[in-house]
């Protein structure tokens, strides 16, 4: 599973459960469009399960919330 880490503080709108991360929000990790990846915060903490889009300034929406999931 690849993961998706994000910038420092920029993990706030995905714990108020909003599904989108935009491309300056994304510090690491990379994926093929449509890829479900891990989102973690810059401390490396769960945060979402997503799909990926390369090319698109949503680059992570999120479709679930739950690590077990």
């Amino acid at each position: 599973m690849k993961t998706i880490k994000l910038r420092e503080g920029k993990e706030r709108s995905l714990l108020r459960r909003h599904p989108w991360v935009f491309q300056g929000s994304v510090a690491s990790g990379k994926a093929d469009a449509g890829e479900t990846v891990r989102v973690e915060a810059d401390d490396g903490r769960f945060l979402a399960w997503a799909s990926y889009s390369p090319t698109s300034m949503i680059r992570v929406r999120a479709w679930s919330f739950d690590e077990a999931e």
